[in-house]
């Protein structure tokens, strides 16, 4: 059996921490620092991939963290190269810190997070569990489900909601080694990633992505040879790879000179051998791979002058050398893993003590295995490999059927491994030695008891209802088909797999009859309908409103408040006053029932609704939202609450209090361990608060930091949106917000995402056409979306007012004749709304079209406390009406209004607009950098890039400063060229050191 926390022990430990209480003692760092020494003497080559490791670190270690990803063919020493840099990291840096884990194979039964578990059993030797349980906060009974000794008596974790329960796990993770990386410089190494498990490899990808900021270098390492066309790691290398932060070093073949160093320090030369010979026969056999030039030359101390053709034959020679009782036990031990516990070996050989002692003594003492502490693992996994392969395929049955066997005897032993781990072990052992009705029940119970490794869970359901039809009685032993598939398709979906799941999903559903399984059924059409959601498909509200007709209404239960209650929340984007009648009965029913949670959820659902639908009180509203704060202590709940209000407010025009509420409530979800789900929507709702109070900086700011966590779907189209808007505006790069919003068009769909994606990014879309200088196609595109919305409310419906009417006053010669009346049929909102208050005077100017009207209006949002990038607007259409009157110097004045504050705050799009305006009247000159006949044409954006290129930045360096993607910022450098005529970026930015 496999390591149970997937650790491999470490060559070098980290001597960056020092437990609570317990300094470091100093003759173990010295002896970690000579282990280090040592290591970095004996390696030979690899001083070029060595150098570019420490340049990393270098990098890292400044507080700019980075990847190294090490692929090579087995035994081409990257273990040993990860080994020697680690040693020269604790020689020059003392400070470093090193914490270790690694990927467990276990045919396809992978161990859920066996190297995340190896790294937070490392930190815990080094720092102690009660100080990760305190950096944990929240989340540190979420740990608890991978590493008991974080587990909290009194706070288990919350796994009613097993996605999040996921997420947490993952920032939960991140944030460990932030708070250890804050401490000391670290490295954080993960090895052998060809035999991770989907759930580890999920959450390496999100450390990747999340962990920025801190003096950390990750190492991972896999093997290439490992890789067939259909692994899963090539996906995954190919995602990651694309990423700025991961730096990718191959190790090749040692060159033949290289080897002759290996072979001379490996090689104990016997009298009168021939060392020469010996050499040249080593090189040419051994292809340049470091393990097998060094099994080579063990197997040549032998006596024999021949050399095994391959490394295969080369281990089985050294195999063959031990006696034949400690060759049977290697053979043993291969089947279990690269590491099995004493006590699981002594079980399965069933020897006495001192003849096991005998025998494994005599395999360490061949450097055919390892001791640790409680057990043994091989010297390096290929001659693992090469037994296990040697097995007959009767010997492999039986050994397995023996290995359940002890495993079944041994039982729940929390010293050696979680039941969980126990129960995948069997599952994996009694399906090879193909006991379907003990894998059967096995795989249902490991599924059941792998309550964070949902990938793997998943695995072993599939499993299970591939055996149903084989074995004697599955509903004996799962209970019926139908709560198997449920259970599974729960596990898809946790393990971010929701097609699969609502596949799972539909399956159950074929089995069930609504009229003998009624309730049954509801549940299934419940959790349907959420899979539907989340995949932004069309026939949710059919799929809740199926579920209703099959809940009785009486008497009251928790399952018809539920149901009434997630049937409020969707109607919420189509149908308010429909949603907050749905909300009032799932109030009542979820008071009648005690279920105070559904109760503070439907309140919540009740308060956005009367807080923003047409005719509504939004004080009422807002009352509502507090109160359902107050009802319930739940994360959950809380945080809902919060978004919710933050939203509320900011959809009311209330942009203070929304930025404050949805500023403390991202610190509250980074506290709750979900910054990457709650925390990415309240930063989403703080950077509309602030787009709207005009600080562009700190909007921009909130949407790096949610995109760089990879948020879910949803959040991601919301981050991507208001990217776009801040492209735009801010940066007037017309080009990158096409990209983006391109990107997302195949969510602008109303039938298929409901109205609140689909009217953020039409909106958007409108204000880009008016950017491009096309009036006509803006407002086409925001009257049309006004015209199919299901529902009128002030928060959605006055933005995409306002652009059109925007669109009205550009296009005056060419306007449609039935755009006034369309723009006024949407403006009854009520006049005492602050946000009606602050878009109103800018759209009745439009429609004025008067010097008067549009004094009044810049006057009137002012005081209002209108967006500042409206009041920059208004204030140019005013300049244009004065100018147009001929009052010369007062368009002057406001003309200098607009672009002071679009220098002010940033908007670039406005003062390009102001600039245009001048520059056509003659009354404004332009800002910005002096006429410059040296840089014939660039536009303002590529004299930017063309900065920053002088600063000697690359594309992809330049693409984050700008925030735009590499391609582009590649295409801005290809124009410059072009234009200015020069070969490269050296003379390019020569040209522009001479003119600055």
């Amino acid at each position: 059996m496999a390591t149970m926390n997937g650790a491999r022990p470490a060559v070098v430990s980290g001597a960056g921490f020092d437990p609570p209480g317990q300094p470091l003692d100093p003759a173990a760092a010295a002896l970690h620092r000579a282990s280090g020494a040592a290591a970095a003497a004996v390696i030979v080559g690899r001083q070029a991939e060595l150098a570019l490791l420490g340049r990393l670190r270098d990098a890292a270690f400044t507080g700019d963290a980075g990847t190294a990803l090490i692929g090579g063919e087995a035994g081409v020493g990257k273990t040993t190269a990860v080994n020697a840099f680690i040693a020269d990291c604790l020689q020059q840096r003392s400070d470093t810190a090193v914490i270790r884990g690694e990927c467990v194979p276990l045919g396809g039964d992978g161990l859920p997070y066996a190297p995340i578990v190896g790294l937070l059993r490392d930190l815990a030797d080094q720092v102690g569990p009660e100080l990760m349980i305190e950096w944990a906060g929240g989340a540190a009974a979420d740990l608890g489900t991978l590493l008991p000794e974080l587990a909290i008596a009194d706070e288990p974790a919350d796994l009613t909601q097993q996605q999040q329960h996921r997420l947490r796990i993952f920032e939960a993770v991140v944030g460990l080694v932030e708070r250890a990386a804050r401490q000391t410089p670290l490295l954080v190494v993960i090895e052998d990633l060809h035999w991770a498990d989907d759930s580890s490899r999920h959450l390496i990808d999100f450390m990747l992505r999340a962990i920025t900021d801190v003096p950390v270098l990750l190492i991972l390492t896999y093997r290439t040879d490992e890789l067939t066309r259909r692994h899963p790691l090539r996906p995954f290398l190919g995602e990651i790879g694309r990423l700025p932060t991961v730096h990718r070093i191959e190790l090749g073949p040692l060159s033949d000179a290289d080897l002759e160093t290996l072979i001379i320090n490996t090689a104990v030369a016997s009298p009168g051998s021939d060392q020469a010979g010996l050499i040249k026969r080593v090189v040419r056999a051994s292809g340049g791979v470091p393990y097998f030039a060094v099994e080579l030359v063990r197997a040549s101390a032998g006596g024999s002058n021949e050399l095994p053709e391959t490394l295969r034959d080369t281990l089985l020679l050294r195999v063959s050398r031990v006696g034949m009782g400690c060759q049977q036990m290697l053979r043993t031990l291969a089947l279990g893993g690269n590491r099995v516990e004493h006590e699981l070996i002594a079980e399965v050989s069933d020897l006495p003590d001192d003849q096991l002692e005998l025998i494994l003594r005599e395999a360490v003492d061949a450097n055919l295995l390892i001791a640790d502490r409680t057990g043994y693992g091989f010297r390096h996994a290929l001659m693992r490999e090469v037994l296990r392969d040697d097995l007959l395929p009767g010997e492999q049955t039986r050994l397995h059927r023996t290995y359940a066997e002890s495993f079944e005897r041994l039982g729940d032993n929390s010293d050696l491994w979680q039941p969980s781990v126990r129960a995948v072990a069997l599952a994996h052992h009694w399906y090879a030695a193909r006991d379907n009705e003990r894998a059967f029940r096995w795989s249902v119970q490991a599924a059941r008891l792998l309550r964070s490794g949902f990938s793997e869970a998943l695995r072993l359901y599939e499993r299970a209802l591939e055996l149903w039809e084989v074995v004697s009685d599955p509903e004996q032993v799962a209970g019926p088909l139908v709560r198997v598939l449920q259970e599974a398709a729960e596990a898809a979906v946790n393990a971010g797999e929701p097609e699969r799941s609502l596949a799972l999903l539909e399956e159950a559903l074929s089995c069930t009859d609504p009229a003998t399984d009624p309730l049954w059924t509801a549940d299934l059409l419940v959790d349907k309908a959420r899979r539907l959601q989340a995949l932004i498909r069309p026939g949710v509200l059919e799929t809740i409103n199926a579920a209703m007709e099959l809940v009785p209404v009486d008497p009251p239960s928790r399952r018809l408040a539920d149901v009434l209650t997630m049937r409020a929340n969707m109607l919420l984007l189509l149908d308010k006053p429909a949603a907050a009648d749905a909300a009032r009965k799932a109030i009542d029913v979820a008071r009648a029932v005690g279920a105070t949670g559904l109760e503070a959820h439907a309140r919540n659902t009740l308060g956005c609704a009367l807080a923003t639908m047409a005719g509504a009180d939004p004080e009422a509203g807002l009352a509502e939202l507090r109160r359902a704060g107050e009802l319930n202590s739940n994360e959950r709940v809380q945080l809902r609450q919060i978004v919710n209000l933050s939203d509320t407010l900011t959809m009311l025009g209330r942009y203070r209090e929304a930025l404050d509420i949805a500023t403390e409530g991202r610190d509250i979800a980074v506290r709750y361990g979900r910054e990457r789900h709650s925390g990415v929507m309240m930063a989403g709702n703080a950077a509309e608060a602030a787009l709207a109070l005009g600080d562009w900086a700190r909007a921009r700011e909130l949407v790096e930091w949610a995109l760089r966590l990879s948020p879910p779907g949803n959040h991601w189209i919301h981050q991507r949106r208001l990217l776009a808007a801040i492209v735009l505006w801010a940066d007037d790069d017309l080009e990158t917000t096409e990209e983006v919003l391109t990107d997302l068009q195949r969510f602008s769909q109303l039938e298929v995402n409901g109205p609140q994606y689909f009217v953020a990014i039409r909106g958007c879309e409108a204000e880009l056409a008016l950017a491009q200088g096309n009036p006509v196609l803006a407002g086409e595109i925001a009257l049309s979306t006004l015209d199919v919305m299901p529902w009128s409310d002030p928060g959605h419906d006055l933005p995409l007012v306002g652009v059109a009417a925007m669109a009205y006053g550009r296009a005056a010669d060419i306007r449609p004749a039935d755009w006034d009346g369309r723009i006024r049929s949407r403006l009854g909102f009520d006049p005492t709304l602050p946000i009606t208050r602050q878009w109103l005077p800018l759209i009745s100017a439009e429609l004025e079209s008067s010097t008067e009207r549009w004094l009044s209006a810049t006057s009137a949002m002012r005081s209002e406390g209108s967006p500042p990038h409206l009041i920059g607007y208004a204030w140019l259409r005013l300049a244009e009406y004065q100018a147009a009157d001929g009052l010369r110097e007062e368009s002057r004045r406001s003309a200098g209004h607009a672009r002071e504050l679009a220098e002010r705050i940033g908007l670039r799009l406005l003062a390009r607009w102001v600039d245009e305006f001048g520059t056509a009247s003659g009354l404004v000159r332009p800002a910005g950098r002096r006429a410059d006949s040296s840089l014939p044409g660039l536009t303002a954006r590529e004299l930017e890039v063309l900065a920053l290129v002088a600063d000697g930045l690359s594309n992809r360096q330049i693409g984050e400063r700008l925030v735009i993607s590499t391609k582009t910022a590649s295409v801005h450098v290809s124009n410059i060229l072009s234009k200015l005529a020069v070969g490269n970026r050296a003379e390019a930015a020569a040209r522009y050191r001479a003119q600055h």
